[in-house]
């Protein structure tokens, strides 16, 4: 009776694997198939472009990136987005007492804005939000506070 008993404890805890495992292979929907999201791994650029559905079927192409503001000095000098991509930076302010921000130029002259961040006292985090050009090319990116040391290129692809 004992060897039976444990059979039938040996099967059911299999059935009880294959069960939660096949669980875990399909989507809330129930039907087995993934869905739509694709995220492409950062290169040497420093960005992380990621494509979701929307609500009318298309693709919009979002870019969400990290940027560090540390002894009044970006931890990068080029930044790399999409054409008309809606641009995601989590700046990082690690400098105490000191004020930065992040702004993007048509060129290093910085007489026309694409976009210009708050300023904020280190160490803190903010999050800026913003759409790069349409059209493709090299722009400018730089800190307001340290506008010849805390530069960039600002590269729309």
């Amino acid at each position: 009776m004992t060897r039976l008993h444990a059979y039938d404890t040996l099967l059911l805890a299999a059935l009880l694997a294959a069960a939660l495992i096949g669980a875990g292979c399909t989507t809330p929907e129930g039907n087995g198939t993934p869905t739509i999201a694709e995220t492409t791994e950062p290169t040497m650029e420093a960005t992380t472009p990621v494509q979701t559905p929307t609500m009318n079927g298309t693709e919009d192409l979002g870019v969400s990136m990290d940027l560090i503001a540390e002894n009044s000095a970006f931890d990068k000098n080029t930044i790399t987005v999409p054409a008309g991509a809606e641009v995601t930076v989590n700046f990082d302010n690690r400098d105490a007492g000191i004020q930065h921000n992040l702004a993007v130029y048509e060129t290093d002259a910085a007489q026309s804005s694409i976009f210009v961040g708050d300023t904020i006292t280190g160490p803190a985090l903010t999050t800026y939000t913003f759409t790069a050009p349409e059209r493709p090319g090299t722009y400018f990116f730089r800190c307001d506070v340290h506008p010849t040391t805390m530069t960039g290129d600002f590269i729309v692809q």
